[in-house]
């Protein structure tokens, strides 16, 4: 192994840098402004470099130092996922999961109060992605993300789904959609992220090729939902993971013959990542909740 700083002196420089001065650092962790220097001492001894330059009265960090402490930063983030989830023999029971913002919002969340009550001691970590995200800056046991193939995680399918038209009860009131020609005499909303959906429900609507204006362009579905929610135009939604949306009345879907673009959402697990009972948990009751196989 090859050696490295001390990691005390190394928390003092992180905390330096981001405090933006010795005093604010001391301040911070409690301990002495001259503690603070010796530390700081020690890190630029090991790395070579002076790290610090006087400002006024004040010692401020280089933008070289600056860079170094991002990186040592997301390191530091690393030791403490570790420590959080082997620390106690591994049986801290915290997960981390990654899942993209819609389906987190209207999908998860609307059924896990189902999971902590039949598993009351977990305790999920979720953090949001956008859908194409998958080598992202953390660390995860598991990451939901739809029909991605990639060698470095193995995967569990568990929701599979495909989108209609959809629209909210007040767009219906000031644009009646009673046959797919309606859709032209409205405004209709597109997600850059989703290319294509829409000449795809032109074509199985039995409609000549898309007009080109009369649409709302938003970045992600997410956006583009709540522009669908908010009344501001018909869109085109995954009807299984906007089912709660759906059996409130928040949205109504339309011409439901008429589905495309299947999509099946994965729980993906990275190589390397060793599963505790609770992922496995985890892992079951999200293929339940479709009642897709695991095969």
């Amino acid at each position: 192994m090859h050696p490295l700083p001390p990691l005390t002196a190394l928390k003092a420089f992180l905390v330096a840098c981001h405090a933006g001065s010795y005093t604010a650092a001391a301040k911070e962790l409690c301990i002495t402004h001259g503690a603070i220097s010796r530390q700081i001492q020690v890190v630029e001894k090991w790395f070579g470099v002076n790290l610090f330059s006087k400002e006024g009265q004040r010692r401020v960090p280089t933008p070289y130092a600056l860079t170094l402490a991002r990186e040592l930063g997301s390191a530091f983030d690393t030791l403490s996922d570790i420590a959080l989830r082997y620390g106690n023999g591994g049986r801290n029971n915290v997960f981390n999961i990654s899942v993209p913002t819609t389906l987190s919002l209207k999908w998860l969340l609307p059924r896990i109060d189902d999971f902590y009550a039949r598993y009351p001691q977990a305790n999920l970590q979720i953090s949001t992605a956008n859908t194409e995200q998958l080598h992202i800056i953390g660390h995860y046991d598991l990451l939901i993300r739809r029909e991605i193939s990639a060698v470095e995680y193995s995967a569990i399918a568990f929701l599979q789904d495909q989108h209609c038209l959809m629209a909210s009860p007040e767009l219906l009131k000031r644009y009646p959609i009673e046959k797919p020609a309606d859709v032209l005499l409205c405004p209709r909303i597109e997600t850059l992220t989703r290319p294509g959906h829409w000449n795809q429900w032109f074509a199985a609507a039995g409609l000549q090729k898309m007009p080109v204006s009369g649409f709302r362009r938003y970045d992600h579905f997410h956006v583009s939902l709540h522009a669908m929610l908010e009344g501001i135009g018909v869109g085109l939604g995954p009807v299984k993971t906007l089912s709660t949306e759906i059996a409130r009345g928040n949205l109504v879907p339309l011409f439901t013959q008429n589905t495309v673009a299947p999509c099946l959402y994965q729980a993906l697990t990275p190589v390397g990542v060793q599963k505790t009972v609770l992922h496995q948990d985890f892992e079951r009751w999200l293929v339940n909740q479709d009642g897709l196989s695991e095969e």
